[in-house]
């Protein structure tokens, strides 16, 4: 059964194809820092990839992926989308793949909002665990993902040497 919930300023519900000009509309907010994090950064591809559930990690099944589109309460508007894999690299953990908000809404709690939700929903079921990827030109999700306590480093990838077109990540981790 596809995830969704919702917390008091958020609605999170699996995503759909006509969600697709959404979806794109949030990667597109955040085009400057998709340039800093990944050599893919075109939201049309970005986009579809994510409604297409072909953003799954190495050697994962597409059963474990939950894509969701993330709308305000209130008006309904599409605000940001999550992508979350149950079991993992291992049965007990759950990975964030992507957490992004559309720039207009960020800065105001929402990202946390929706992250404790999850969170919470996590710790009733067999999860034990929550990692998350996070590119290391992007301080502001080191400070997001630290504050929220995943403290762990569980592994590094990317490039073996420093460059503006060179990419790199951490792999953090939280026990639930």
């Amino acid at each position: 059964m596809p995830y969704s919930f919702h917390s008091e300023r958020v609605i999170a519900r699996p995503v759909t194809e006509a969600d697709t000009p959404e979806i794109e509309a949030v990667y597109a907010g955040n085009r400057e820092l998709l340039l800093l994090l990944d050599r893919e950064n075109e939201p049309s591809a970005l986009a579809h990839r994510f409604v297409q559930h072909h953003n799954l990690p190495s050697r994962a099944v597409p059963s474990g992926l939950h894509n969701l589109i993330l709308r305000e309460t209130q008006a309904g508007d599409a605000i940001g989308l999550l992508s979350v894999y149950l079991g993992y690299p291992k049965p007990q953990i759950a990975y964030v793949g992507e957490l992004f908000l559309h720039s207009s809404f960020q800065g105001v709690g929402l990202g946390r909002e929706v992250y404790l939700r999850l969170e919470a929903m996590l710790r009733l079921g067999p999860m034990t665990r929550v990692r998350v990827g996070v590119g290391l030109k992007n301080w502001n999700a080191l400070r997001f993902w630290i504050r929220l306590g995943f403290m762990q480093i569980t592994g590094m990838s990317g490039d073996r040497c420093f460059g503006p077109d060179r990419h790199a990540f951490l792999e953090l981790q939280k026990n639930l």
